[in-house]
């Protein structure tokens, strides 16, 4: 857990500093206007992309999900989600979109990572759906 602390007050230090930007801010402001509108046109351009209609029995990585509606969709078309941000508050954004639309789900995991850390990455293992 101290790992995750860690990269919560480095991007701190760095957006105050003026050195990153804090995406998590406006994925917030993002947040308050989401509808199922917006939530099923993610869906339909996620199985536009893929060509494929379900993703059961898929398991799905998002890498820096920010507001965490990609991780949504996949999860809504039924593969294992794994979400992660280096930016915390954009992990919390992620976090009230599960809470949101699927509370209590053990399918999708949201951590706060940084895809920078090998060694973070090397521990995810492996995904059909990057």
């Amino acid at each position: 857990m101290s790992a995750i602390n860690d990269i919560a007050t480095q991007h701190e230090r760095e957006v105050t500093a003026g050195r990153r930007f804090s995406f998590g801010r406006n994925w917030a402001s993002f947040l308050k206007r989401l509808n199922e509108a917006r939530i099923a046109e993610a869906e339909k351009n996620l199985i536009e992309f893929l060509g494929e209609e379900s993703l059961a029995g898929r398991s799905f990585l998002d890498v820096g999900s920010g507001s965490g509606l990609s991780s949504l969709a996949a999860r809504r078309l039924d593969a294992r989600v794994t979400s992660f941000d280096y930016d915390g508050q954009s992990v919390a954004c992620t976090e009230e979109l599960r809470r949101r639309y699927r509370p209590d789900d053990p399918s999708w995991i949201i951590e706060q990572g940084s895809v920078l850390d090998t060694e973070y990455l090397a521990g995810l293992g492996q995904f059909d759906i990057v």
